[in-house]
């Protein structure tokens, strides 16, 4: 049985959920392939999606640290950077020495450059998987805060010295030299009717589903949807510690809900959230219009806003109208959208497992 690493960023859910849709590709495709996970993401959330797997709970990101799901705390980035690079002699001899003892035959890098320079030195094969890296998003930083640039000359070498690089629609920076793939995202599980029912929903009535990634992110609007929507059911994502009705019309969902985030996506008429990549990626499958938040402060905010633009159905709102609620003015134009009824495109996560496949054969 051959293994393969990952190593995930633990930069929101982002990251995660497309490792988990390679992943669980993988383990269709060539069953007799073992998943070992690197990463500072919870179990749980990976438990969802794959069945069988190792898990190794660590802190391999490198990536900028959030006040929450929509701001960017540099000061506090920086910080953790300079803790963390270069990367130690010890902890990367530990790494490879776990990676021989599990028999790691290749390593897979979803943006954590840990994980390339434990393959390097452990002599294994490295495939990178992004949309945008690390020493890119530095070097935008730059202009805000020089100390970045020490830290993206750092890792830009490490990023480029991979033995396969596969970059997923939508792409912030397009390499030649890399392999392009259509949007990864976990598929779905069940049916629009059957999620509906699960969450005990009329299936007559409009379902506005409301995602903000794997960063926490207070809802104080919440009031305002019994008041003024009472005819929408709302369903919001990572909301509280267990699963509750916040008022009649609006359910609030934990981190670790038994619902699918896939399911809930391709079950709603509207998903509102932040424009990060496994939303975009999840609602661009399954033709959800999407009302989508975007960070000034995020460089790699334009090339998604741009393939939203051209892709998905929906509208781009601020940031800063979330909390106050402002956006709801625009949720009966949204929910006029109607679903995209584009033609099934292959999931990226297929043609990225294909690719792990040859290399292992190879």
């Amino acid at each position: 049985m051959a293994s393969v690493a990952f190593f995930v960023t633990a930069h929101g859910f982002g990251h995660a959920s497309r490792a988990c849709a390679v992943a669980q590709t993988l383990a269709r495709i060539a069953p007799d392939t073992r998943v070992e996970l690197f990463t500072g993401i919870p179990q749980w959330y990976f438990s969802q999606s794959l069945k069988e797997f190792g898990y190794h709970r660590m802190d391999c990101d490198t990536g900028p640290i959030q006040k929450d799901a929509l701001t960017t705390d540099l000061a506090a980035t920086l910080k953790k950077l300079d803790e963390d690079i270069p990367f130690s002699r010890k902890r990367l001899d530990s790494l490879v020495s776990k990676l021989q003892r599990l028999h790691c035959a290749m390593v897979v890098c979803d943006i954590a450059p840990l994980g390339i320079a434990a393959a390097r030195d452990a002599g294994l094969p490295c495939i990178l998987i992004e949309n945008f890296t690390w020493d890119w998003i530095y070097a935008e930083l730059a202009a805000r805060d020089p100390n970045f640039e020490r830290f993206s000359s750092f890792l830009k070498p490490l990023f480029a010295s991979v033995d396969l690089h596969i970059q997923s629609t939508p792409v912030c920076r397009p390499s030649t030299s890399a392999k392009q793939v259509n949007p990864i995202s976990r598929s779905p599980r069940h049916s629009a009717p059957d999620t509906r029912k699960a969450l005990a929903l009329d299936p007559g009535r409009p379902l506005v589903f409301i995602t903000m990634g794997g960063v926490p992110q207070g809802h104080p609007y919440v009031g305002s949807l019994e008041t003024k929507f009472s005819g929408i059911d709302f369903v919001i994502a990572g909301a509280s510690r267990t699963e509750h009705r916040a008022a009649r019309n609006v359910l609030m969902l934990p981190p670790d809900s038994i619902h699918y985030h896939p399911d809930l996506v391709r079950a709603a008429d509207v998903v509102i959230g932040k424009a990060g990549y496994s939303t975009i990626a999840e609602v661009f499958h399954a033709g959800s219009p999407f009302g989508y938040f975007v960070r000034d402060d995020s460089p790699e905010m334009p090339p998604l806003v741009e393939f939203l633009r051209d892709n998905v159905k929906g509208l781009a709102l601020q940031a800063t109208d979330y909390p106050s609620g402002d956006w709801l003015a625009h949720l009966q134009g949204l929910l006029s959208e109607g679903k995209d009824a584009r033609q099934e495109v292959e999931n990226g996560a297929i043609q990225c497992a294909r690719m792990i496949v040859e290399r292992l054969s190879s």
